[in-house]
């Protein structure tokens, strides 16, 4: 089976060298590096199994170019390099189409985890990143979150049920146990869930429910309200 090939995009050369050395010496990846999307396929008919984009120096975050790589003819999966220490980037990220969220203080393990994940199709977000999604469901409780889940929304009264409870952590079996219904019942409302928000998998689901909520309060410690965020 031929090696995964991956992409490094970054305008730091000597950051796309070091990351590209690294995966060629676990001797399982074609690595190659870019300066922008556009570079990633020119000359190459072949498109990579995942794309490695450096946020750190693209300035504001712009997700425009992300979402038309991801949904164009030769699109690939795509991981993101980020020193935002904010969570309100990632649900940006994911609706453009993003696989893996990764920190540039991530080691080196995690790194190579990230990579292998996303290559081999599935999603990735960085134990940072995950920290930022903990501090957010702390100070926006997610079963008030899960009331601010309009009609607009598009989901069911179930469905609703399910999300809610998909985000606090629960499994299939737990949240099917706690509603009164089969677990096949959770997974059938659930991938309804996955259709109507167009996502792909449980992660994205609970991602997508609290990225569109925002604390109004800056003290976690103060009471802080959540509304519905920006759409």
């Amino acid at each position: 089976m031929a090696a995964p090939c991956v992409t490094i995009v970054s305008a730091d050369t000597l950051l796309a060298a070091a990351l590209s050395t690294l995966l060629c010496e676990k001797g399982v990846f074609d690595v190659s590096a870019a300066k922008s999307f556009e570079d990633v396929t020119a000359g190459n008919p072949d498109r990579p199994s995942a794309v490695v984009y450096d946020l750190s120096g693209a300035g504001p975050l712009d997700p425009g170019p992300i979402a038309a790589f991801t949904a164009g003819e030769r699109k690939a999966s795509v991981i993101v390099l980020t020193t935002s220490e904010s969570f309100d980037v990632v649900p940006a990220l994911l609706d453009a189409g993003v696989r893996g969220i990764v920190g540039r203080d991530a080691d080196a393990d995690e790194f190579v985890t990230a990579v292998t994940e996303v290559a081999g199709g599935r999603i990735f977000v960085s134990r940072g990143m995950m920290d930022l999604l903990v501090a957010h469901v702390a100070r926006c409780p997610v079963n008030r979150a899960a009331a601010h889940l309009q009609d607009a929304e598009s989901l069911a009264p179930r469905e609703r049920d399910i999300v809610r409870l998909l985000s606090t952590g629960m499994t299939n079996r737990e949240i099917a146990a706690a509603l009164h219904v089969s677990e096949g019942t959770v997974k059938t409302h659930l991938g309804r869930v996955m259709v109507k928000w167009s996502v792909r998998d449980r992660l994205q689901v609970v991602l997508r429910a609290i990225g569109r909520l925002h604390v109004t309060a800056a003290d976690p410690g103060d009471g802080a309200e959540c509304s519905e965020g920006p759409r």
